[in-house]
């Protein structure tokens, strides 16, 4: 191989690593895995949400429970002393029966308020099983998508290094100097850093070579590298 096709082959293999680094980056198996952490997260953002509504009800349902169970004490205290022989006062005793008469409605507002509470929290703690279900399902399908993500990566820098192994065996065969060159205006150019000098023009312009540039060229021996003072190109004579 000669200097000048080893140059060229740099450069067809920076472009071959460019194009495997563009399809790294967008692989259909990263979309693939996106979709599913997102998908995963947002399981998990309406679990929490769940959660909370769930335990502020349990909270509310302990809450009326305890106020449940302070009156019951208290009526049964109020029955103690009504029923005990203790009271001889009409009185004290028809305080007792109104107050325990009051505390008979309350009784019945708690627990039917404790009843409602428990109806919310039915349908509440069903979706939070079945969303922790799901949770679960999408927790597999995120490894399952990153496991395949990880091998299709695995394919794509096989061949990034194979073409880089290429690229310096072909480089070793390049000047330094030209090497030099050839990476110092590579980022700006790149697949067409370095053209074929035809007819009269540089392969790499947009627009004919003016004919001076053209006859400079021309002129150079074979296999000489010129660069073009037009677009700045390396062109091969």
């Amino acid at each position: 191989m000669s200097a000048m096709d080893a140059l060229f082959t740099v450069q067809d293999e920076d472009t071959i690593v460019r194009q495997l680094n563009h399809r790294h980056a967008n692989l259909p198996e990263r979309l693939a895995l996106a979709e599913a952490e997102q998908a995963r997260a947002a399981t998990a953002a309406q679990i929490e949400e769940h959660k909370v509504e769930h335990l502020d009800l349990f909270r509310r349902q302990r809450r009326y429970e305890g106020e449940v169970a302070a009156v019951e004490d208290r009526l049964t205290e109020l029955d103690t002393l009504l029923y005990g022989g203790g009271i001889t006062s009409p009185k004290e005793a028809v305080a007792i029966q109104t107050e325990i008469g009051h505390l008979r409605q309350r009784l019945d507002s708690l627990e039917g308020t404790v009843l409602e509470i428990m109806e919310e929290l039915e349908p509440v703690e069903r979706l939070v099983s079945e969303l922790d279900a799901r949770g679960v399902l999408e927790v597999a399908v995120v490894e399952e998508r990153r496991q395949e993500l990880q091998a299709s990566e695995e394919v794509v820098d096989s061949e990034i290094n194979e073409a880089k192994e290429r690229r310096s065996a072909a480089a070793g065969e390049v000047a330094p100097d030209v090497l030099a060159r050839y990476d110092r205006i590579a980022g700006g150019l790149g697949a067409s850093t370095v053209v074929h000098f035809v007819g009269s023009d540089c392969t790499g312009c947009p627009y004919s070579m003016p004919a001076v540039e053209a006859d400079r060229v021309r002129a150079l021996p074979e296999g000489t590298l010129a660069e073009c003072n037009e677009c700045g190109r390396l062109v091969a004579r």
